[in-house]
């Protein structure tokens, strides 16, 4: 039961890590909420007109963190002879500053930047990418990158136009999920509005929020904004707004994370009820151990009742105890596992050197380069703790219940004659 609960707790206290990891770097990276143009080209020009009009709403008030015009596009980038998929984002930097201290709320945080150049970012042609991006077309600090995106309308005549310019790669970021790091370039939104050819206009409204359990209310207040006949009769009559949040974005990928954790907690939970039963077989020897002395309580008047109270109490002391033990285990355990499995690695390697010095590569049993984080994420709910103690005490309680329950149902004279 101790290592059940234990191996319980270790295993969701990492997934529980793992998911909260994922969901930070997720939110870090882009806006909570987006808002879209659907009419015509989708450019939104009076979009300061928008944001005024949103952040004057008293019932968003406390709910936004900012709002900001941004543009955020499919393009290609050009590697050797190539050109790959890439989303390309541009926001107003209106301070170099905040940038750099990574205080801009829709720009992910830098990891390394050139600071003379960068101070230029929004007058000359600059570009921050992922760090990602760079490893994986060996991109570095200064490098000229050559970039197309759609420009104009689509013409049956002429097809899709396409605009082509060279940026300078100033600066490398971070946000610690990988699909943004590998396909995400940031520009000024000047740089972009004229690479775009949408000069004075955006095509999505950012929006961060301060809670992120409350996104969906909050979508509805910005529809019912975005709705009100009198604000601007002018746009809204030429404009279909579509208001979509991170989490329907990301639908599929977090319902996944959901899903893995409940089947992994299920798989880890029956080696609990794998334990209850063997409470079962315990107590059920324990009865027929003491079954001379059941019998001669029974026969002195002790009431059955009373032997189904004994042995079930005692399967439930059991429960408690492998519990607290497990638990506290299970705690020590996910606290110090970095430490436990570096020690690991560091003997299995010691072994491999001195087994086969000369082939021998070092191992890492958790590879930061697959799992991309700088440490092994360990979440602790201690509410979760409680209700898996819980459950097993429960359980043990239940295990114990049967054998007892046939305890007190024995016959005191057969018993006593026959053993």
């Amino acid at each position: 039961m101790a290592s059940g609960v234990s191996l319980l707790v270790v295993v969701l206290s990492i997934f529980n890590g793992f998911q909260k990891q994922v969901k930070e770097s997720l939110w870090q990276g882009g806006p909570h909420i987006t808002i879209e143009n659907s009419y015509g080209s989708g450019a939104i020009y009076d979009y300061e007109k928008l944001i005024t009009h949103l952040q004057t709403d008293p019932n968003l008030k406390d709910s936004l963190v900012s709002i900001e015009g941004n543009i955020t596009s499919h393009g290609l980038i050009q590697s050797n002879n190539n050109f790959n998929p890439i989303m390309i984002r541009a926001v107003p930097i209106d301070s170099v500053e905040k940038l750099l201290q990574n205080g801009l709320p829709n720009f992910p945080r830098i990891l390394q930047y050139q600071r003379d150049e960068i101070q230029n970012i929004n007058t000359k042609k600059l570009v921050v990418v992922g760090k990602e991006m760079a490893a994986i077309y060996g991109y570095g600090l200064g490098r000229e990158i050559t970039m197309a995106v759609p420009g104009g309308r689509f013409t049956v005549e002429r097809g899709v136009q396409v605009n082509v310019q060279t940026f300078r790669l100033t600066g490398l970021f971070k946000t610690g999920y990988y699909n943004y790091d590998s396909k995400f370039v940031f520009l000024s939104l000047p740089m972009a509005q004229d690479f775009f050819k949408m000069k004075g206009a955006v095509n999505q409204i950012g929006i961060k929020v301060r809670s992120l359990d409350d996104l969906k209310l909050t979508k509805n207040k910005i529809l019912s904004r975005l709705n009100e006949d009198d604000w601007n009769p002018s746009l809204q009559s030429s404009s279909s707004w579509s208001v979509r949040t991170i989490a329907e974005e990301q639908e599929n990928f977090l319902a996944a994370l959901r899903l893995e954790k409940t089947i992994i907690s299920i798989i880890v939970f029956l080696f609990i009820v794998l334990a209850a039963l063997g409470m079962v077989a315990t107590v059920h020897s324990l009865v027929r151990a003491k079954r001379k002395s059941i019998g001669t309580l029974k026969a002195l008047g002790l009431a059955s009742n009373d032997i189904l109270l004994i042995f079930t109490l005692n399967a439930m002391v059991v429960g408690v105890l492998s519990s607290l033990v497990g638990g506290m285990w299970g705690i020590f355990v996910a606290t110090k596992l970095e430490v436990i499995i570096n020690g690991l690695s560091e003997i299995i390697n010691s072994v491999g050197h001195l087994l086969n010095p000369n082939d021998w590569s070092d191992v890492e049993l958790v590879p930061k380069d697959i799992y991309y984080f700088d440490h092994i994420p360990v979440d602790i709910d201690i509410s979760f703790i409680f209700m898996v103690t819980t459950a097993a005490t429960i359980l043990s309680g239940l295990a114990g219940y049967f054998p007892a329950r046939w305890a007190a149902n024995l016959n005191p004279v057969d018993t006593i004659r026959n053993d």
